[in-house]
């Protein structure tokens, strides 16, 4: 074979100049089964196939690629130490004392199911039980154990009847309360009714009135005993100062709040807006950042302090890169933990997100790398920069990525509070961290409300599924409901009639109508009215009874799939070691439309008797 001269490449010159179509061909597995258990072993034959293979994964070429030694971030934290509810004006909260659910969430505990004028106090059966103990205890320790029939005929420890002296506090038939009442009767007194007494100044009136006793000695007892109740509720139970502090918006069936920054230096223009608030759990992105509505402070708020400054400081960390349980390792021959199989993903070319998580584990899981930034509770956090500094001795300085306005569609940043309203100068890095609990305990509902949409009746209903027990606990409206009277059934007298005129037929006692009115100044948009059927009840769960006649709910509130709004307790234990009860209110999606079969003016055909 001759060989090739430099001087015939040099005369055939032209010729490699002109144009070719170079094509490269992948140097890939052709696999012929599913299971790669044998081609994961990468088994050795050769030494010189190990080096072709080391070539093949990249191992000989290098990089102009730097690894990140030091980052320094630039932030400011702002401490919302302002709290407004419903728009109304701003008082300080301290993240220490309680969370910021419990704030929003906690309403007054009823104590007593009805109170009316007099000394007719109905208590929740397991309170009045718990508190007449503690009344009987004290007196026999005082050696007044013998005066306790007294209280035993006066404060006697009573289900509210069925049916009541008043229609409009009507409450169903509870079977469970009247067996724990009559099981306890003629021995233990309404102790719920004692401390009300007590606190209501009635108590010393009525016990002058009875003949004999040491009245001294019992009206000292029972104010200490009426102290040490409203102590024990206190310490036990968080409620509000008064009935007006609550966030609930009843006619749209959510919370309202807003926080706001507590210092002189911050943006006052700048609120933390919770405007749709019905999750249950208060995180990040349960708020909006509105600029144009700044939290109205009451003029005689307490000074701001220097401890109040904002922090506007600069933190060195070491990046750390990001690892995952079972994560391959960067280089092809180093030993791993046979935790994960990416070999064995079952997936096909449609599973975007296998083929993510496979690209990520084995291609760029070594370009990812974290930095820690600790931040206390109640504060928001905005991320002015991060100045890398690299092993080439390079600086890069990263801007956030989701800046620019809200109104610029192509951005894109995670855990951006949305901002409403224009910045002079728009971030859009703001990162909030609420003093929200870790993990609530929750009981079973004390009441439930669902509100459905029924199209064929042209309205909607608020069924109340669960209602409140006169024990403390909810039980069903469904069986509730049923306790009424039935219909009469129709009697024939004619046997050549074929048809019967109902002129309207009725439902359940636990569904409560919400007929569609014209909104105020609109001859377009409708709300929802609370109605009553012709001879029905009043709503007897408190979420529709709160709120008296007109009770208006937004339309938008009631979709066609339908909310669910309950009433339960929360139990949670805060960082200072004490623990907080609470009643709150949450929503969820419903089950869709319902049927109420609610029609007048109907004709019915009868069956005609055989011969």
């Amino acid at each position: 074979m001759s060989s090739l001269v430099l001087s015939q490449v040099l005369a055939d010159a032209q010729v490699y100049r002109l144009p070719r179509v170079i094509a490269y061909n992948r140097l890939e597995a052709r696999p012929r089964t599913t299971d790669f258990t044998r081609s994961l072993r990468a088994e050795v034959r050769d030494p010189l196939w190990l080096l072709t293979r080391q070539w093949q994964f990249g191992e000989f070429q290098g990089e102009d690629a730097a690894s990140p030694v030091t980052a320094r971030i630039g932030y400011r934290h702002t401490r919302t130490g302002l709290v407004s509810l419903r728009d109304g004006d701003a008082f300080r909260f301290d993240p220490e004392t309680m969370p910021l659910e419990t704030r929003i969430e906690r309403e007054p505990i009823p104590f007593t199911v009805r109170e009316r004028a007099g000394d007719r106090v109905f208590s929740d059966v397991l309170f009045a039980m718990r508190w007449g103990k503690q009344l009987l205890r004290l007196m026999r320790a005082a050696g007044l154990d013998g005066h306790y029939g007294l209280y035993l005929t006066h404060f006697p420890i009573r289900v509210l009847p069925e049916p009541p002296a008043v229609p409009t506090d009507r409450l169903v038939e509870d079977v469970e309360a009247e067996v724990l009442a009559a099981s306890v009767a003629s021995r233990i007194a309404d102790g719920v009714a004692v401390w009300r007494a007590a606190v209501l100044d009635t108590h010393d009136g009525w016990l002058d009135g009875q003949p004999g006793g040491d009245k001294p000695a019992l009206k000292a007892l029972v104010r200490g005993f009426a102290e040490g109740c409203s102590a024990v509720a206190a310490r036990v139970f968080t409620q509000p100062d008064t009935a007006k502090d609550s966030a609930w918006v009843p006619n749209q069936l959510e919370y309202q709040f807003a926080v706001g920054p507590q210092t002189a230096k911050a943006d006052a223009s700048l609120a933390l807006r919770a405007d749709q608030y019905s999750q249950g759990h208060l995180d990040w992105h349960s708020f909006d950042a509105v600029i144009d509505r700044p939290l109205a402070v009451p003029a005689d708020a307490a000074p701001f302090t220097k401890d109040d400054a904002d922090e506007e400081l600069v933190e060195s960390f070491l990046p750390a890169p990001v690892r995952f349980k079972g994560q391959p390792q960067p280089r092809f021959w180093e030993m791993e933990e046979s935790q994960t199989d990416f070999g064995k993903i079952d997936t096909s070319a449609t599973g975007l997100l296998h083929l993510l998580l496979a690209e990520f584990g084995l291609i760029y899981s070594n370009d990812w790398f974290m930095l820690p930034h600790p931040m206390p509770v109640n504060t928001l956090c905005e991320v002015r920069g991060i100045l890398v500094d690299d092993t080439f001795g390079r600086h890069t300085f990263i801007r956030a990525a989701g800046r620019g306005p809200e109104t610029a569609w192509q951005r894109f940043a995670m855990f951006h509070l949305t901002e409403r309203g224009v910045r002079p100068v728009a971030a859009g890095n703001l990162f909030y961290l609420p003093a929200a609990a870790g993990k609530v305990l929750e009981s079973a509902p004390l009441e439930r409300v669902n509100f459905l949409r029924d199209e064929m009746a042209n309205m909607a209903w608020g069924v109340e599924a669960i209602v409140p027990s006169q024990t403390g606990a909810g039980m069903s409206g469904n069986e509730a409901s049923r306790h009424a009277a039935a219909e009469p059934p129709r009697v024939i007298k004619d046997d050549d009639v074929r048809i019967a005129y109902v002129a309207g037929t009725t439902v359940p006692k636990n569904w409560i109508p919400f007929i569609p009115v014209h909104a105020k100044d609109s001859v377009s948009e409708i709300r929802l009215q609370r109605a009553r059927m012709a001879g029905g009840s009043e709503p007897r769960s408190r979420l529709l009874r709160e709120v008296r006649s007109p009770y208006f709910i937004e339309e938008e509130e009631v979709p066609r799939a339908g909310v669910y709004v309950e009433r339960t307790w929360q139990r949670v234990r805060w960082t200072h070691g004490r623990t907080l009860i609470w009643v709150g209110r949450q929503k969820t999606a419903g089950r869709g439309e319902g049927g109420s079969n609610l029609v007048f003016d109907r004709i019915n055909d009868l069956q005609q008797k055989k011969e």
